[in-house]
C-alpha cells in the first residue's frame, strides 16, 4: 500500500504545546435579585497545555478538535466589587471543533485559518469571596487562524491564535451586613487563546 503523505485527502495531523488565554472578560452581579451598580468581574489570564488533532478531507480543508489540559480561572471583583478581591475559581476543559482552510502555497511556511465552535466544560470550582460557587457550562463560536513553518515534510513548528466567543452564569453565595445572599453573575469570557508549539503530519 503506497503511504499517505502529509496534506493529502485522508491524511491526519497532530499539534500540541503551550497555550496562553487572555481573557476579555466583563460581567454584571446581582445580590438578591438585585443588580449591583457598577459592579463587573474579571479573569485573570492564565497558561496550560493545549493539543490538537485533525483530518484532511481535501488537501486545502481539513477539520480539527482542539483540546486544552483543564486549566484554572480566577475571577475577581471589578468595579465597585474591586474591594472584594478574589471572587472565585473555575477549572475549565475548553473544546474547539473548526472547520480549517489551508490554502494551496508551496514552501516551508503554511498558513490556515478556521472557522468553528466552542464548547467550555466548568470540572471544578472553588469558592473565595462567594460561597457556593456553581459556574454553568458555556459554548460560542471561534475564529482560528495559524501558520506552520515545516522543518520537515511531517514535523512543523506551529503558532495558531483562537478567538472564542463564550458567556456563563455562575452563582453562589455573597456576604452582606444582613447574611449571606444568593448572589448571581453573567460572564462574557471572550478569551483570544495563543498556542505555540510542533505539529506531526502523518
Amino acid at each position: 500500500m503506497r503511504a499517505v503523505h502529509a496534506d493529502e485527502a485522508g491524511s491526519w495531523f497532530i499539534r500540541g504545546g503551550l497555550a496562553y488565554a487572555d481573557f476579555h472578560a466583563s460581567g454584571t452581579v446581582a445580590i438578591n435579585g438585585q443588580q449591583v451598580p457598577g459592579a463587573n468581574a474579571t479573569v485573570r489570564h492564565n497558561t496550560g497545555f493545549a493539543f490538537e488533532t485533525g483530518y484532511f478531507l481535501t488537501p486545502d480543508w481539513s477539520v480539527a478538535l482542539t483540546l486544552g489540559a483543564p486549566p484554572t480561572a480566577k475571577i475577581y471583583g471589578a468595579g465597585t466589587l474591586r474591594s472584594a478581591g478574589e471572587l472565585a475559581e473555575a477549572t475549565y476543559g475548553p473544546a474547539v471543533l473548526a472547520l480549517q482552510y489551508h490554502p494551496p502555497l508551496h514552501g516551508r511556511f503554511r498558513p490556515y485559518v478556521g472557522l468553528g465552535v466552542n464548547y467550555t466544560l466548568i470540572t471544578q470550582t472553588r469558592d473565595a469571596a462567594i460561597k457556593h460557587v456553581h459556574v454553568d457550562n458555556g459554548t460560542g463560536v471561534a475564529l482560528q487562524a495559524g501558520v506552520e513553518y515545516r522543518l520537515t515534510p511531517r514535523f512543523a513548528l506551529f503558532v495558531d491564535a483562537k478567538k472564542i466567543w463564550v458567556s456563563v452564569d455562575a452563582r453562589g453565595l455573597a456576604a452582606t451586613p444582613a447574611g449571606d445572599m444568593p448572589a448571581t453573575s453573567h460572564l462574557t469570557l471572550n478569551p483570544v487563546i495563543w498556542n505555540m508549539g510542533v505539529s506531526y503530519h502523518f
